[in-house]
Order: C-alpha cells, then structure tokens, then sequence
C-alpha cells in the first residue's frame, strides 16, 4: 500500500514538474513578442491633412490658382471642364500638364457632387 502511494505521489509531482515548467517556457514567449501597433501622431496627422486637400469640383478660382505650380488661366480651365470623377484626368484631359499634376496631387481630391 505504501508503495501506491509513493508512486502516486510521485506521479503527481512529475506533472506539476511538467506544468511549471511548460509555463515558464511560455512566459518567455510571451515577453518577447511584439507589442500591438497602436495609432501615431504621424497617422493622426496624415488624416488631418487629407481634411485640408482642395476640392477641384467646388474650389474657387483663387484657391485653386494658390496651388504650386497653377496659373490663374489653369484653375479658370478646371473650373470650365468640371464635373471631375478622378483627380487624374485634369492629367489625361490634357488641362494642365503631367509636372504641374505630379506637383500637386498630393494637395487635391475631387470629391463626386451630391445630386
């Protein structure tokens, strides 16, 4: 009888040997993944920056002349050739050329009009 419980106790200290260790293995796992991307002043900015993009389908003249590059007979030339679906196609309209589109893309959007 001795010898049953010796070997169950035994036993049963072999498995909590094998738990304790299999948690220690994955304890160090855990402490060197990576922790969650989290959001950044950088991306924080990027979409406040989208909020300032000038609309070439309602922009006035003036401030689509205030744009790098644009003269004042190119925004007059937008405003006549509206409405835009794409911000590219003042490029493939042949409105204003490829350098002064690449110089300001980053700085337009055009937005559809609500009917």
């Amino acid at each position: 009888m001795k010898k049953i419980g010796l070997c169950l106790f035994l036993g049963m200290l072999a498995v909590l040997l094998v738990a304790t260790v299999s948690f220690a293995v994955q304890d160090e796992e855990t402490a060197t993944m990576q922790p969650a991307k989290t959001v950044t002043k950088k991306t924080r900015k990027k979409s406040a920056v989208k909020t300032n993009l000038v609309d070439i389908n309602s922009a006035t003249a003036e401030q689509l002349a205030s744009l790098p590059g644009l003269t004042s007979g190119e925004a007059k030339q937008i405003i006549s050739n509206r409405p835009y679906t794409r911000k590219n196609q003042l490029k493939q309209k042949n409105i204003i050329t490829a350098a002064t589109y690449d110089g300001i893309k980053s700085l337009i959007v055009a937005k559809r009009q609500k009917k």
